[in-house]
């Protein structure tokens, strides 16, 4: 569920202006499915038919106009409330300096009213690989991609991200296993802030059912995944000094949603990510396979009054959120461990209705 924050002076210069132009051409692909001013849009403060556009637009476009002074007044004094809409567009009346400030502590798009950059959400980018290919890894494709977006929750979504390839279909051997994990690695030391004020989230959905082996190496092998992830939060708390929370949530073909689950995403606030065959995809900076991974801010590929577009990143983001938040919701799945600060014991379980990515929180709830 895409929100904007913003003022009545900003849905004026974009619905009857059309600037920013960018903005004007998101609200009208239909993809806005709220936005919120901290006053209300009545007759008295602009010409009636000025106001009657407005509303009676947004409606006709399905975003719902609300208003909420309180929480939008307070932002500014209590910044961490932005967590409330983690995923969500700040354009408030405050200084440069300060908005940049609440987007670097809590990964979320803020801006001046004042300096609004409508771009910021219009970004693509698309790296041609070729197998054996040389001189690459995920540091050099997020640098080729230009990637500035905030973030603060993310999702790596490959059944068999873990897996190697074979004739009898995806297997699991120890190299493959790692291979995943130096990716998982290389991405995440890619995507994630340099600074950040509050606890990160990462949940990564995979296909343990492909490491072909009895239920006990299956659990040894997913418990090594665990632990190496375990000592790459611990190690990245040392560095960038705040927590991440990993939830890893493996898959079958008896689980809900697993064929909604088969493509290749990584998915965060703003941005996806997809590739063409698997995100397993660099080993000692060279090219596993011939694709095309593709980088898209959500809004990369407007088309106005076609909300379902060829492609449409927003779409992609929200049919993954919405098929592994329906999997959360059923409650079970093949395997699920989450590692949180400071847990000496990590449970594996099949129940994963704990799992608390913020990019899980519906309409609803909110998850901080």
């Amino acid at each position: 569920m895409f929100k904007v924050f913003a003022n009545k002076n900003f849905l004026e210069g974009v619905l009857l202006d059309q600037t920013p132009k960018n903005w004007y051409n998101i609200f009208m692909s239909g993809n806005v499915a709220e936005v919120c001013v901290p006053e209300d849009i009545i007759d008295e403060d602009i010409d009636s038919m000025g106001a009657i556009d407005i509303i009676g637009n947004l409606q006709l476009l399905g975003t719902t106009v609300k208003t909420d002074a309180e929480y939008i007044n307070d932002i500014p004094h209590n910044s961490r409330r932005v967590l409330e809409n983690p995923d969500a567009v700040f354009l408030l009346s405050i200084t440069v300096k300060d908005a940049e400030n609440i987007q670097n502590k809590y990964g979320v798009i803020c801006q001046s009213i004042d300096a609004i950059d409508d771009e910021v959400l219009t970004k693509a980018y698309e790296f041609d690989l070729s197998e054996g290919q040389e001189g690459v890894d995920w540091e050099v494709y997020f640098d080729k991609s230009n990637h500035t977006l905030p973030s603060n929750a993310l999702i790596i979504c490959d059944r068999y991200i873990f897996s190697a390839d074979s004739k009898s279909g995806p297997k699991i051997t120890q190299e493959a296993l790692e291979l995943g994990l130096s990716n998982i690695r290389g991405i995440l030391n890619s995507v994630l802030p340099k600074r950040h004020n509050d606890e990160y989230n990462v949940l990564i959905v995979f296909d343990s059912s492909t490491f072909n082996q009895s239920e006990e190496q299956e659990m040894k092998m997913f418990k090594s995944i665990v632990s190496n992830l375990k000592d790459y939060a611990d190690g990245n708390k040392k560095v960038r000094h705040y927590k991440i929370r990993f939830d890893l949530i493996s898959i079958d073909h008896n689980c809900i949603n697993y064929k909604k689950l088969h493509n290749r995403r990584i998915i965060s606030n703003y941005f996806v990510v997809r590739a063409d065959y698997k995100l397993q995809a660099f080993k000692d900076n060279v090219s596993m396979a011939t694709q095309t991974i593709f980088y898209d801010a959500l809004f990369s590929k407007i088309v106005p009054m076609k909300p379902n577009g060829p492609d449409s990143p927003i779409k992609s983001q929200l049919q993954t959120v919405n098929s592994i938040r329906e999997l959360i919701q059923n409650g079970n799945c093949r395997k699920y461990a989450s590692i949180v600060d400071k847990q000496n014991d990590i449970d594996v379980t099949t129940i994963c209705k704990t799992c608390t990515n913020r990019l899980m929180a519906n309409n609803n709830s909110t998850i901080l």
